[in-house]
């Protein structure tokens, strides 16, 4: 697992970013999303934090594209040292919005399954995560407490949001997290200390369907393995 101090990501404007899905196009010259992505995607009922930790695993050691949202599962960066290039991989917003299957309509709690290799990243940057409204798909937690926060919750600063990987810390001031760091980084799961550091807060999706689900009246499912 690797450790940076610092991580930098999509951030802009409301004024700018609007209700846009798709990020607008670049030069219109070759590029890895051109070729390789194409949408698909279906509106769905349920979804659980497991079959959200589930669709992140498929990122791990994929790259990472400021203002993306396409990649595939080599398990490895296809456009290294191509920073801005409409290459593969998402950027961290673009990666929990896919993963926590957002939608773009404003007071819209439901979720959309996207097929990883559709470029898109979503309205939410990492402001909104930070401070989210009424209306929004999400909501910001009273404190980033291990009491407090569950797998596939969200750490979110001005700059960057990464999601907590699992309910047990690698340290007592540390947390595994995945997310979509840096072009030099990729995604994939990382050991943080975001939960301690005060520029985050914590983040919670909501709607989320029971995990147990569809066995939640199932004896078995009223006991918990730590």
């Amino acid at each position: 697992m690797k450790r940076r101090a610092v991580s930098v990501c999509l951030v802009f404007a409301m004024g700018v970013i609007g209700s846009l899905e798709l990020l607008p196009a670049r030069p219109s010259f070759a590029s890895w999303v051109g070729s390789n992505c194409s949408p698909n995607h279906t509106g769905i009922v349920h979804y659980r934090r497991k079959d959200a930790q589930a669709y992140a695993a498929v990122a791990r050691s994929e790259g990472y594209e400021w203002g993306g949202g396409c990649w595939n599962d080599n398990n490895r960066d296809d456009t290294p040292g191509q920073p801005d290039s409409n290459g593969e991989g998402p950027d961290c917003s673009g990666f929990v919005f896919k993963t926590w299957e957002l939608r773009n309509a404003v007071g819209d709690n439901g979720f959309t399954w996207y097929d990883k290799l559709e470029n898109v990243h979503g309205k939410s940057v990492t402001t909104d995560y930070k401070y989210p409204v009424g209306s929004d798909p999400f909501v910001r937690l009273p404190d980033k407490k291990r009491t407090t926060t569950q797998y596939m919750d969200a750490f979110s600063s001005d700059t960057h949001v990464a999601m907590l990987w699992s309910w047990a810390p690698p340290s007592d001031n540390t947390d595994y997290v995945v997310e979509a760091l840096g072009d030099a980084y990729g995604t994939d799961i990382f050991i943080e200390p975001y939960r301690f550091d005060a520029r985050y807060v914590g983040v919670r999706r909501k709607n989320w369907t029971p995990d147990c689900y569809p066995r939640c009246n199932h004896p078995e499912s009223l006991v918990r393995v730590p």
